[in-house]
C-alpha cells in the first residue's frame, strides 16, 4: 500500500515540476540565456519523464497501468526501441535552430514540453533492458555529443543560434565540454579504478 502512496506522489511530484517550468514567468527566465535553456530545462523536462517512467514501472500489475506498460514494452525489445527514439529527440532539441525556434514560437516550445520528458520517459523505460556492451556505446555516444556540440559552439565564427548572444554561445560550448569530460571520467572510473579501491582498502584485523 506504501508502495502505492508512493508511485502517485512521484509521479505527482513530477506533474507538479512540468507545470510549475511551463509557468510562463519560470520558461522565459530558463530560455533567456542558453546555458539555462540547454542545460538546466532540457534536463529537467527529461527528469520529469524519468519520473513518469518510474512510477509506471511500479504500477499494480491487475491495473490498466500495468497493462499498457507491457504492451508498450513488447515494441521495445532489448530497449533499442525507447533508445533510439529518446536519441533523436534529444538530438534534434539541442540543434541551435530547434533552440531558436523554442524561444521564439510558443507551439514549438510547446511540442518541447511534450517530446523531451517522452524523451526521458524512454529511457528510463529502457535501459534495465539494453545489455551491457549496448549500454557502453550509450555512454561513448553521450561523451561524442557532449564534446561534438561543444567543439562546435566554441569554433563557430558565428552566432548559431540567433536567439542568443556570442558571449552565451561560448560559455555554453565550454560547459558542454566540461560535462563531456565529466561524464567520461564518471563512466570510466568505476569500471577501471572501483576494484582496485576497495581491495586497497585496509581491512580490519581479527
Amino acid at each position: 500500500m506504501s508502495r502505492h502512496v508512493n508511485v502517485n506522489g512521484l509521479a505527482s511530484v513530477a506533474f507538479g515540476l512540468w507545470l510549475l517550468l511551463a509557468l510562463p514567468a519560470v520558461r522565459s527566465w530558463f530560455e533567456h540565456t542558453m546555458v539555462r535553456h540547454m542545460l538546466v530545462q532540457l534536463p529537467l523536462l527529461a527528469l520529469i519523464g524519468a519520473c513518469f517512467a518510474a512510477a509506471w514501472m511500479h504500477a499494480h500489475r491487475d491495473t490498466l497501468a500495468a497493462r499498457a506498460l507491457h504492451g508498450v514494452q513488447r515494441f521495445n525489445a532489448g530497449g533499442a526501441t525507447g533508445i533510439l527514439a529518446a536519441s533523436f529527440i534529444l538530438m534534434l532539441w539541442m540543434l541551435p535552430r530547434c533552440l531558436d525556434l523554442a524561444r521564439l514560437d510558443l507551439a514549438v516550445d510547446g511540442l518541447k514540453f511534450v517530446t523531451i520528458p517522452a524523451a526521458g520517459l524512454a529511457v528510463a523505460l529502457s535501459w534495465g533492458r539494453l545489455p551491457a556492451i549496448a549500454r557502453a556505446v550509450v555512454h561513448l555516444e553521450v561523451i561524442a555529443s557532449f564534446l561534438r556540440f561543444g567543439w562546435g559552439y566554441l569554433a563557430a565564427d558565428t552566432r548559431l543560434c540567433l536567439a542568443y548572444l556570442g558571449e552565451d554561445q561560448q560559455r555554453a560550448g565550454e560547459l558542454l565540454l566540461w560535462i563531456g569530460a565529466a561524464y567520461a571520467v564518471l563512466v570510466v572510473w568505476r569500471p577501471l579504478f572501483g576494484g582496485s579501491l576497495r581491495s586497497a582498502q585496509p581491512r580490519p584485523s581479527a
